[in-house]
């Protein structure tokens, strides 16, 4: 028997990692003012409405007995956008994050599985493009806080104001279609993406004036008045002052799948291209009955990212010291108690094993410390204890053995 196609079993040592990641969204989230929510698991399949097209297609649904029709949350913005509008009392501004196990049923493949984690980050209440430089900070601040440098990643930024304004310029009508055309540049080849736009009934020189507004590279490239344009100079003006222009690059084919985005969007994707968007979001104004902008950051793709950079740390155990008892369970007991009310995470063999199979479990448990517990040592009221790293031994107190865990040394 094995688990569910697209969905992950988590044994000890993965969990670890996937808890070195949420610590480091957690705190860089909290670094910059954003408290934690929580939202249900289960949400009416209607406020999924403004996903895009993909979306609503991939939702794991279901009629309840209440003849309601429910969803598996696929994403969490429309989440955060309900618990918005029913709250009036909300003070603003309105800085959320969370972690939540998202599902999706779609293919499965490299970075792709139908059940992931994603960590979502909202400023709400505001149009203001501070509001924009600051959710944009803190996802390059994840990243270089996960030890990828501008070598590794990029943050691809455009407008969606800028690009209706753009397509209104050239007189294209099927605005939504080349859209989530545009959604999956990152996947076609130039001859495709010409192709496409042909196949949507674009004329010659709507076809080459999509092409050429794609190739630019540089704002001062881009000769229309538009909103979003301008807004595009002040958010990127912004983010020189966080000193970050190094991981920012202008790229008018990013659109989002979503509907419910009005202006800035972004995604972060690696510098080689081998691998799908590691985060992406942006401005939503009309979404939850107020301003807001934010993104969504799932972990498959980062891990596959970290693990590809050789950049996920061997995490140990979080256990601090394995006791070994010697034929006196009973009085180890209460030292693995007096242990534990200082707050030393401890293990203690029940299992009355020898002591090296004992010594071996906590080596591949890579758990640092071992304390070994036999009559001669209560004897002398001392335990050994062995630092398993260096392969120190030495009699001791409890209390010195406290003192050591607690120091670390």
């Amino acid at each position: 028997m094995t688990s569910v196609k697209g969905f992950r079993d988590f044994y000890p040592e993965e969990k670890r990692t996937l808890n070195y990641i949420f610590d480091i969204w957690k705190s860089v989230a909290q670094k910059y003012g954003y408290q934690e929510i929580d939202i249900p698991i289960l949400e009416p399949v209607e406020i999924y409405n403004k996903s895009g097209e993909e979306i609503p297609e991939q939702i794991y649904s279901f009629i309840d007995k209440g003849k309601r029709a429910l969803a598996l949350r696929p994403e969490t913005t429309p989440s955060v956008a309900r618990m918005v509008k029913q709250k009036s009392s909300l003070k603003k501004p309105i800085k959320w994050y969370s972690i939540s196990q998202c599902y999706r049923y779609e293919r499965v493949q490299k970075g792709r599985s139908r059940e992931f984690f994603q960590f979502n980050l909202d400023y709400l209440g505001t149009k203001s493009m501070e509001s924009d430089a600051e959710v944009i900070t803190t996802l390059i601040k994840i990243l270089t806080s996960l030890k990828l440098t501008e070598n590794d990643f990029c943050i691809k930024i455009s407008n969606r104001k800028l690009i209706n304004d753009l397509f209104r310029n050239l007189k294209i009508l099927c605005v939504k279609d080349i859209a989530r055309l545009l959604d999956k540049r990152s996947r076609i080849s130039d001859k495709e993406l010409k192709t496409e736009l042909v196949n949507l009934d674009l004329s010659s020189r709507q076809v080459k004036g999509v092409l050429d507004f794609l190739n630019f590279k540089e704002l001062k490239q881009i000769k229309i008045e538009s909103e979003g344009l301008d807004e595009l100079k002040e958010l990127f003006d912004i983010l020189k002052r966080y000193k970050l222009t190094k991981f920012l690059k202008l790229d008018l084919s990013i659109m989002r799948g979503f509907d419910y985005y009005t202006g800035t969007v972004f995604e972060a994707f690696d510098k080689k291209g081998d691998l799908r968007s590691i985060a992406g979001g942006g401005r939503y104004d009309n979404l939850a009955g107020m301003p807001g902008v934010g993104y969504g950051f799932g972990d498959t793709v980062l891990n596959i990212f970290l693990e590809e950079k050789k950049l996920l740390p061997e995490l140990n155990s979080e256990t601090d010291i394995f006791i070994i008892p010697i034929k006196n369970l009973d009085k180890c007991i209460p030292i693995a108690e007096e242990l534990r009310k200082s707050n030393i995470k401890v293990n203690l063999d029940l299992l009355k094993r020898s002591i090296s199979k004992n010594l071996d479990y906590a080596n591949k448990e890579k758990i640092p410390y071992v304390l070994i517990i036999g009559e001669d040592e209560l004897k002398k009221n001392k335990v050994k204890l062995k630092n398993m790293f260096s392969g120190e031994e030495k009699l001791t107190s409890v209390k010195n053995v406290i003192k050591e865990i607690q120091n670390g040394t």
